[in-house]
């Protein structure tokens, strides 16, 4: 039923939000994916959900928290490990060309992998100092400086 829902909102042309919101309806009660999630998110997202579900199942998703109110979030991907903040932004190229630059609302398999696992609570946390906290933002921001300048 779930995937008729999904597949008539996809020939509608819907935004994937309106595809998070369906899912996150369908995995409301899980602790973990059941293989009728991993299905849906595959359906839904393609690649893209693969990755997601691979990331997951493997633990790569790390909350790293600073304060109850600060609090980054880290993909270990195929290159490099992301960060991701909130649900606005990672540092990786695909959410940057997609989404920044084009302004298109395609996400990448980080922020759906992070979305996911966070409403599911799939994921390791590990509390960071507040010089770690800088390290990372500093190294966000230095690496957007240096592909400016290239």
């Amino acid at each position: 039923m779930m995937k008729i829902r999904i597949n008539r909102m996809r020939n509608k042309n819907s935004s994937e939000s309106k595809f998070l919101i369906e899912i996150f309806n369908f995995i409301k009660k899980e602790t973990i994916l059941s293989e009728a999630a991993e299905n849906e998110i595959i359906s839904a997202f393609g690649s893209r959900g693969e990755k997601a579900v691979r990331v997951l199942k493997e633990k790569k998703l790390l909350k790293l928290v600073l304060t109850e109110e600060i609090e980054l979030w880290e993909v270990e991907g195929t290159r490099k490990n992301y960060l991701i903040i909130d649900n606005n932004f990672c540092e990786c190229k695909d959410f940057q060309i997609r989404s920044l630059s084009r302004g298109t609302n395609i996400m990448c398999y980080h922020l759906l992998a992070k979305m996911i696992g966070e409403k599911i609570s799939s994921y390791v946390e590990k509390t960071i100092k507040s010089d770690e906290y800088n390290l990372l933002l500093k190294k966000i921001t230095n690496d957007k400086k240096n592909k400016v300048k290239k």
